[in-house]
């Protein structure tokens, strides 16, 4: 009984990734297209693209950039995560480590003012989530509070791709 417990966590646990993944992925995908959208008009006013030009300049960050490492990032996660074996939920809680410090060494990589703070968010919450998995593995009787987990890591992700879209 505790084995089905633990690989039913972490069958939501692969399911939620995969799922936040891709919505989150579909959110940058739709932000990324409204950025592609966003150079257009700029581009017809020539002060946007200067300050877009200075902020090259001065080695900030565009939030395109900021945007592009969130699209990675969530693409290997989303990729990584379809290959976890539900069948050794051990081995599915050490991806996910894997994968929440996969996000939080990219996500480091974010300076942009407006995408960093979500960004870390999501990163935040994937390691609590992690943290909740791992305590499921010790306390199967845990696993009451996955639903609340689960809402939080896809909050946390659209939030990041709101972000790009924004």
């Amino acid at each position: 009984m505790i084995i089905k417990r633990a690989s039913f966590a972490a069958v939501a646990a692969t399911a939620l990734l995969l799922a936040g993944c891709s919505g989150g992925g579909s959110s940058d995908a739709a932000g990324a297209a409204a950025e592609s959208a966003s150079p257009s008009p700029a581009s017809s006013s020539p002060a946007p693209a200067s300050t877009e030009a200075s902020s090259a300049a001065t080695g900030e960050q565009s939030a395109q950039e900021a945007c592009q490492i969130i699209i990675s990032s969530f693409n290997d996660v989303t990729t990584a995560s379809s290959e976890i074996s539900t069948s050794d939920p051990q081995a599915a809680v050490t991806r996910f480590k894997e994968l929440a410090s996969k996000v939080q060494s990219d996500f480091s990589q974010i300076t942009n003012g407006d995408i960093a703070p979500a960004a870390q968010n999501a990163s935040q919450t994937l390691d609590e989530y992690v943290t909740f998995l791992e305590g499921v593995m010790a306390d199967p009787s845990t696993a009451s509070g996955l639903g609340d987990q689960v809402t939080a890591l896809q909050e946390s992700f659209t939030q990041a791709g709101t972000a790009c879209a924004g």
